[in-house]
């Protein structure tokens, strides 16, 4: 009799353990919760396309930066911006970036390119550096305006941009000043391209992709804007770089990657955009870096 209850209860007990675990556990986690690091990584792969225009725009973080943070772009709106889809992707992450922008952050736009048959200045200030609030309207349509053009005068962009930056640290003296340079990197001028040094198939010369054969394409020394950058970097802007490349610029890859990593404050703040890519994704990633 006393076998027959012992074997009664451990029976007993055994379905109390069974139901326990499939109920997940002594304390199970209430529904719908999941841990923290799988919630901090949404999968967009499932996400309905309604939804995913405003996951992307929460993934700029401006919110905490807006009382300190400088935001000033350097765009290469030369001729060689026209290859592929470098210029749309240009003007689609731009956009995207400013849309989620607080109206209580500074923000300024230059570009530099030097059409033909115009003063060779190689570049313009489209927006100043200003409060968002006061230029949005601004900021959006020459994001709409640009178009590419004439040469890539970078040096003298550089220098242009460092005497606006220098400008507006006196106005805005308590922010954290960050420069945003976005070329095709090769520096190029058309006197350097009627010369072209070494010949067409020399090491700084090749085939100009969009003019008749036999046209060179250089990569114009003169006009390397390392030294303007590292002037800049010392009087404590941050640079960001985005090397915007496709299949034209191959023969100039090398040097151009040196080149953006050199004008870039660390290794870290240098990305590389093909144009198959989305700029809007390496304009988030930096908007993460902009308090630190």
């Amino acid at each position: 009799m006393i076998r027959g209850s012992i074997s009664i209860f451990f029976i007993i007990v055994l379905i109390t353990l069974g139901a326990i675990l499939l109920a997940g556990g002594v304390f199970p986690k209430p529904p719908g919760l999941t841990s923290p690091a799988r919630e901090a990584i949404p999968d967009t792969s499932i996400t309905p396309p309604q939804e995913k225009k405003s996951l992307q725009l929460e993934t700029f973080p401006f919110k905490e930066c807006a009382s300190i943070a400088v935001v000033d772009f350097l765009v290469d709106n030369s001729g060689s911006m026209e290859f592929g889809q470098k210029m749309p992707e240009l003007k689609k992450g731009m956009s995207t970036f400013s849309s989620s922008y607080p109206d209580s952050g500074i923000i300024g736009l230059q570009i530099y390119s030097s059409p033909e048959g115009r003063p060779p200045l190689g570049y313009r200030e489209l927006v100043p550096i200003s409060l968002y609030k006061d230029v949005k309207s601004q900021f959006k349509s020459s994001i709409e305006s640009m178009t590419p053009v004439g040469g890539t005068h970078s040096k003298d962009a550089m220098n242009f941009v460092k005497q606006k930056l220098l400008e507006a640290g006196q106005k805005f003296s308590n922010y954290r000043f960050n420069l945003i340079f976005i070329s095709d990197g090769i520096p190029e001028t058309r006197a350097t391209n009627e010369a072209c040094p070494g010949g067409i198939n020399g090491p700084i010369c090749g085939q100009s992709p969009n003019r008749p054969p036999g046209e060179c394409r250089c990569f114009a020394e003169e006009q390397d804007p390392t030294q303007v950058a590292a002037e800049i970097k010392n009087a404590g802007v941050r640079i960001f770089t985005i090397a915007y490349v496709d299949t034209s610029d191959a023969k100039f890859n090398d040097r151009l990657q040196n080149l953006m990593k050199n004008v870039a404050s660390t290794p870290s703040d240098y990305y590389q955009a093909p144009v198959e890519s989305q700029l809007t994704i390496i304009l988030s990633q930096i908007s993460q870096k902009l308090c630190k």
